[in-house]
């Protein structure tokens, strides 16, 4: 009984614990984490890296016989969506946020396919490759 008892009473003082934590951490104040991202790169250095993930890709596409190009395609592709992310960081128009939000899906889509590996279709890899020129043309018809 008196094991019982026992067992009980830590039992109820986890809980006690517990409820404790998470009340805590749902009141804790934000982390520096959660403020608000500043781009640390001009936008001229994140263009040049935009423009060389961009070339790379072409480049992957048109030879289908280099080694590690599903991995490289994979890699380029989430790189050029990140850099596009951070692309939106640097401007407030809603159109240039706009193509780089285009840039970033058109990316990912791009990365998506290259990781069906042997199913991968390389048409439609060549087509989200034209959507990516077509959307960083349309900006720099603007802003460059």
């Amino acid at each position: 009984m008196a094991g019982k008892m026992a067992l009980t009473v830590c039992l109820l003082a986890g809980c006690v614990w517990c409820f404790t934590l998470v009340e805590r951490a749902s009141s804790a104040p934000p982390s520096d984490a959660a403020a608000e991202f500043k781009p640390v790169a001009s936008i001229e250095t994140l263009m040049k890296g935009q423009d060389e993930q961009f070339q790379a890709i072409g480049e992957l596409l048109d030879d289908p016989s280099i080694r590690g190009r599903t991995r490289k395609l994979v890699m380029r592709g989430e790189l050029l969506a990140e850099l596009a992310n951070v692309n939106t960081y640097h401007r407030s128009d809603s159109d240039y946020r706009g193509w780089a939000s285009d840039l970033r899906t058109a990316s990912l889509a791009l990365a998506a396919e290259a990781k069906k590996r042997k199913d991968a279709d390389n048409e439609k890899m060549k087509e989200l490759f034209a959507q990516l020129d077509t959307t960083c043309n349309a900006c720099h018809d603007k802003y460059q």
